[in-house]
């Protein structure tokens, strides 16, 4: 329900005086995310430019990273605040004065950014009790133990700022689906699971077959051993993380 009222509040209101009604509108949206990322590109060269004149690029450690994605078109959304790949993989780039590149394949998770800068630094030790792993080793083209990934979403009051044209439910209906939290594990082997506080309809997709997400298999009726395993999985990280929202 809430992917739905905000697919038909893009469709009606557009975003930031840009029309959605056509295809051509939303390639036109595309492409201006394309040139601020451009933008983006350019200003990042400039510091490196710098950091090589001041000679200081050799000491630097540079992460390049976002907090979030954006979903720009896929699945007729738009921003944040959902599941979606699009939305919460982000970009992650590491340059380490005199390491070769690497790719990391596996998930990983942006907690894990502290203890891998202290472990690069070296000063390991610091991150005793924090949460995450170094991925130095993983750089460093060793095999480390894939762990499962969580990604959450938590509603902020929002049902102050529902917009209008969410007409196609029912005014609790509206507020429950636009101010929902949602928690969401992503496993080694390629399943995501998403649960919502909202009562809304959950999501499972396996990312290995289905990297767009396109077939949501929760009420497939086949997979209930892989829905309650992962259920798990996301009910102990929140007993662990002393997280009490219940979905």
């Amino acid at each position: 329900l809430r992917y739905r009222l905000m697919r038909q509040h893009f469709a009606q209101e557009g975003w930031h005086e840009n029309p959605l009604k056509t295809e051509e509108d939303w390639r036109d949206l595309i492409r201006k995310y394309w040139g601020l990322v451009t933008q983006v590109d350019l200003s990042v060269g400039g510091i490196l430019e710098e950091l090589e004149k001041q000679g200081l690029a050799d000491d630097t450690i540079v992460v390049y990273t976002s907090d979030h994605g954006d979903m720009m078109g896929a699945h007729r959304l738009l921003t944040k605040t959902v599941m979606y790949e699009e939305s919460s993989r982000i970009p992650w780039l590491i340059r380490v004065p005199g390491k070769k590149h690497h790719l990391i394949e596996q998930p990983v998770s942006q907690i894990d950014m502290v203890p891998t800068l202290l472990d690069l630094m070296g000063a390991k030790e610091l991150s005793e009790g924090l949460p995450g792993q170094s991925l130095a080793p993983l750089m460093a083209g060793e095999d480390v133990a894939e762990d499962h990934v969580f990604i959450e979403w938590n509603a902020t009051g929002s049902e102050r700022r529902v917009p209008d044209s969410f007409r196609d439910a029912t005014e609790a209906e509206r507020i429950a689906a636009f101010d929902a939290s949602i928690r969401t594990v992503v496993s080694p082997d390629g399943w995501k699971l998403c649960l919502s506080t909202a009562g809304d309809k959950s999501q499972l997709f396996n990312l290995g077959e289905d990297p767009f997400e396109t077939a949501n298999l929760f009420d497939s009726g086949n997979h209930q051993s892989t829905i309650d395993r992962l259920s798990k999985r996301i009910h102990e990280w929140q007993k662990k993380v002393g997280d009490t929202v219940e979905v």
